[in-house]
């Protein structure tokens, strides 16, 4: 019997020794003291500040120095800010972190990196020659508009260019994307596969030959899965820590993916495993073998499932924790403006650009992607179940038909107020949506880089002057007492909080030039839609996006103070340090 009891007692200890070998996890701070900073708090009650006291992850106080100071004990860490500038961390309210990482190793034909068509396929050439015969080629961020005089490709010039590996090229909105002949024929698609959907589809020439072009992501999806299939799985575990940690560089304590586009739970697991509170042992043990990354303080990362994966949603909106979360789910009523997929009540202008860089047919306003009804009917079942629904609309005509659904689904009896349900992007946002967005508590996310990048585009080739002086309108919104938020829809645009800071200030276009001066808003009001409005937007508004006792020790510093430098110099200002949780970032 001893022998027994002495077995069952060193089994008890190894299996102790192992699950806290298997548990150990990144340090946690205990005690700082924040000092000699500038210190925007973002209260109403308290603006300023000097020092921050942060224990365990939590800020227990906020005031002048000699306040704080007296707090400290001999545990405690003191950091001199010398008078540089400290910030609540930023939230990115709408983000695809899957996305980013996917494409995170892709070939980049962006007019980031090229100015002229000449130059995007050339790179593609010289690109291909470091791919092996037969493997999938990927390469992002193909724009006729940011790239002036670039013509969307056809099917023939692929095929000219990549004989021997199927290639697909993502363009810059990731609503249209282009293969070659060998790309079709890895998935099995050929002139006779019936398209997903009347808006979602694979163009063809009137005498019925595939064009190369593969518009929106029902059509993509095959696409998708097979370079899913084809990629190395450390090479997109890599990416993720590389994405994460690119956010919290710029200033990214927070980060919202909207609309996930992944078939299984893998990529959910990594993201937990990522950025949760507390690590679960089965992902500690995969970390251990080296299956999933070392834990490391990054970004917090709240998820919106798409509405055609329900199948990855938990069972319950009290999931995860304050660090991960599912919160919600998302669909899609219309496009993008510049694949002609914008939904609006009047045709898209004809233009070069329109007509021969995007292939827009003369008299097209775009199309719903989703009945009525059924957008009705699939709010009604999610907010019953207590989610949190948001729908992607540019176009007028698609944000005033949503907000018919949603007033569908408030006099059928079902309260939406309540959920803080949300508009994406909102290019076009007219004021009788305005005031009936105000009045059902569903309130916008503005995509303002539409403005700086596209808006001398959208003035002059897809939209016209009226609607582009009308576009985007914060100040509107703001008077009409709505909570809004703003984004960069990484990655199609880098998320860059003050460069989108600076965008909904200024109004200007990148060409400098000024567009819809009645919808400036100040530079307090910039801040807060990326900070405690977008906290609020996600229901963690007494948790994050202020500098205030009780709240989460989400904190930036950065190299200047944004109030007192010009505007044209806040894209400028760089994140000197990322504390999540009161844990620094490793860049």
């Amino acid at each position: 019997m001893k022998k027994i009891f002495g077995f069952l007692a060193l089994a008890t200890i190894i299996l102790l020794i192992g699950y806290q070998y298997l548990m150990k996890d990144f340090k946690q701070t205990k005690s700082l003291i924040f000092q000699n900073g500038v210190i925007y708090t973002l209260e109403n009650d308290a603006p300023k500040a000097q020092a921050v006291l942060v224990e365990d992850g939590y800020i227990k106080a906020v005031g002048s120095n000699d306040e704080v100071l007296s707090l400290k004990t001999p545990k405690t860490e003191i950091i001199d800010l010398e008078g540089k500038t400290m910030f609540p961390g930023f939230i990115d309210p709408h983000t695809h972190m899957a996305l980013s990482s996917f494409l995170h190793p892709m070939v980049d034909l962006s007019g980031f990196k090229h100015r002229t068509p000449e130059q995007v396929w050339n790179h593609l050439r010289e690109s291909v020659k470091n791919f092996e015969k037969g493997a999938w080629i990927v390469c992002k961020g193909l724009d006729p508009i940011l790239v002036e005089g670039l013509d969307a490709p056809k099917i023939d010039m692929l095929d000219e260019m990549v004989p021997d590996n199927p290639l697909i090229i993502l363009s810059q909105s990731l609503h249209t994307y282009w293969g070659n002949t060998m790309a079709f024929s890895r998935v099995g698609i050929d002139k006779d596969t019936p398209d997903p959907s009347q808006s979602s589809y694979y163009e063809r020439t009137p005498q019925g030959e595939l064009t190369g072009l593969i518009a929106e992501q029902l059509a993509f999806a095959p696409f998708a899965q097979a370079i899913l299939g084809a990629v190395d799985s450390k090479t997109l575990i890599n990416a993720a820590v590389d994405v994460m940690k690119a956010y919290a560089k710029r200033g990214n304590t927070t980060l919202v993916t909207t609309g996930i586009s992944v078939n299984d739970s893998k990529p959910l697991r990594l993201y937990k495993h990522l950025s949760a509170e507390k690590p679960e042992i089965v992902n500690q043990a995969l970390s251990k073998l080296g299956m999933l990354p070392k834990r490391a303080p990054l970004p917090r990362h709240f998820i919106y499932i798409r509405h055609d994966r329900l199948h990855l949603m938990p069972e319950s909106p009290q999931n995860g924790d304050d660090f991960y979360r599912v919160l919600g789910v998302k669909h899609w009523y219309d496009g993008s403006p510049y694949t002609g997929s914008m939904y609006l009540s009047q045709p898209y202008l004809m233009s070069e650009l329109s007509r021969e860089g995007l292939h827009i047919k003369e008299g097209y306003a775009g199309e719903p992607l989703v009945e009525h009804n059924e957008l009705v009917n699939w709010i009604t079942t999610h907010q019953q179940a207590g989610w949190q629904v948001l729908v992607h609309t540019q176009g007028d005509l698609a944000i005033n038909e949503v907000l018919e659904a949603f007033e569908a689904v408030e006099n059928a009896g079902n309260e939406i107020a309540a959920f803080r349900h949300r508009l994406e992007h909102c290019l076009l946002m007219d004021s009788l949506g305005i005031v009936k967005a105000k009045a059902l508590n569903v309130n916008p996310s503005f995509h303002i880089n539409h403005l700086y990048y596209y808006g001398k585009a959208l003035k002059n080739d897809l939209i016209g002057e009226k609607l582009a002086e009308k576009m985007l309108p914060l100040r509107s919104a703001l008077d009409a007492g709505m909570t809004i938020s703003l984004h960069a829809d990484q990655p199609m645009f880098e998320s860059h909080p003050f460069s989108l800071i600076r965008t909904a200030v200024e109004r200007k276009t990148k060409e400098g030039e000024l567009l819809g001066e009645r919808e400036v808003i100040t530079l307090d009001e910039a801040i807060r839609s990326l900070t405690i409005d977008a906290a609020w937007q996600i229901k963690m508004e007494d948790k994050l996006g202020s500098i205030k006792t009780g709240k989460f020790a989400d904190l930036i510093i950065l190299d200047h103070d944004p109030y007192s430098i010009p505007v044209t110099e806040l894209d400028k200002i760089e994140v000197l340090a990322t504390y999540i949780h009161g844990n620094q970032v490793a860049y």
